[in-house]
C-alpha cells in the first residue's frame, strides 16, 4: 500500500466511523425526547467512536514517524471526529435533563 492509499484509508476511517458516532448521538437524543429505549444507540455511537479514536491515533503515529501525509482531507476527519466528540458530551446531559 503506498502513502496516499493508506492516508485516504485512515481519513475514510475516521470520517467513516466518526460520523456514525455522531449521527448515533444525535439518534439517542431524539429516542430519549420520545421517551424510547435510547442507551443500546448511545452504546453503538460511543463504541463508533472508539473506533474513530483509534483510527485517528494511527493517524498520528504515522504523522510522528512523518509516514503519513497532511492534507486537506485528514482535516475533515478530524473535524468530523472533533463534532462527534463534542455531540457525545452534550448528548449525556441533554438526555439527562430530558429523564428530568
Amino acid at each position: 500500500m503506498n502513502n496516499r492509499e493508506k492516508y485516504e484509508g485512515i481519513c475514510f476511517r475516521i470520517i467513516s466511523a466518526a460520523g456514525t458516532a455522531k449521527s448515533c448521538f444525535l439518534e439517542a437524543i431524539e429516542a430519549a425526547k420520545a421517551n424510547k429505549e435510547y442507551q443500546s444507540v448511545l452504546n453503538e455511537g460511543n463504541s463508533a467512536f472508539m473506533e474513530a479514536t483509534k483510527a485517528h491515533t494511527e493517524a498520528l503515529q504515522l504523522d510522528a514517524t512523518q509516514d503519513l501525509d497532511i492534507g486537506l482531507l485528514l482535516i475533515h476527519a478530524e473535524t468530523i471526529l472533533s463534532s462527534a466528540e463534542t455531540i457525545r458530551d452534550l448528548s449525556e446531559t441533554i438526555i439527562e435533563l430530558i429523564k428530568k
